[in-house]
């Protein structure tokens, strides 16, 4: 079941492995620090009518999430796909091309989906996911004030699916 939700109680755990696995790309010196900053802004989801929070469950537990915002990279408008992750134990089943196919379809209009250039495994997964969805019809784009790529397309109100259980 994919759903979106309004509070971020629910995922505070699985938020905190994202961050513990997010690390590894950036040179993080007081991790402490960096993890209440993030909590922070996570905060904001609840409260700003441009965040949104998707999150992906099986019975019983949630097993991934997405955090979508228009704070931009590389597009001027639109949506961002600002956060994802997918627990390790539940990867390549297909449950984040679920996820990701689903926040896409929520919102016609540009995205754009930034990828660190030290998260290789993300380039792969975002390349294997947009591809398909655009029909290759998206820019893949690196940019001088970000050390990585931009995936940034296009969808369509054809695409829209209603949020509920779809899994």
């Amino acid at each position: 079941m994919i759903k979106r939700i309004k509070t971020i109680d629910d995922i505070k755990p699985l938020y905190k492995a994202y961050l513990d696995y997010m690390c590894q790309f950036f040179k993080i010196y007081n991790f402490d620090s960096w993890y209440k900053s993030a909590l922070k802004n996570l905060q904001r989801y609840t409260m700003a009518d441009d965040r949104y929070i998707y999150i992906l469950k099986k019975p019983g537990s949630i097993i991934g999430f997405a955090l979508v915002n228009k704070h931009f990279r590389f597009n001027t408008d639109g949506f961002a796909v600002a956060e994802f992750y997918i627990q390790k134990n539940h990867e390549r089943k297909g449950y984040g091309r679920k996820l990701a196919e689903h926040i896409f379809a929520q919102s016609s209009g540009n995205w754009e989906v930034a990828v660190s250039l030290k998260n290789k495994s993300a380039l792969v997964f975002w390349e294997q996911v947009v591809s398909p969805y655009t029909h290759g019809k998206y820019i893949k784009k690196r940019k001088a004030s970000f050390n990585g790529y931009g995936f940034i397309f296009t969808t369509e109100a054809s695409h829209r699916v209603e949020d509920k259980n779809n899994l």
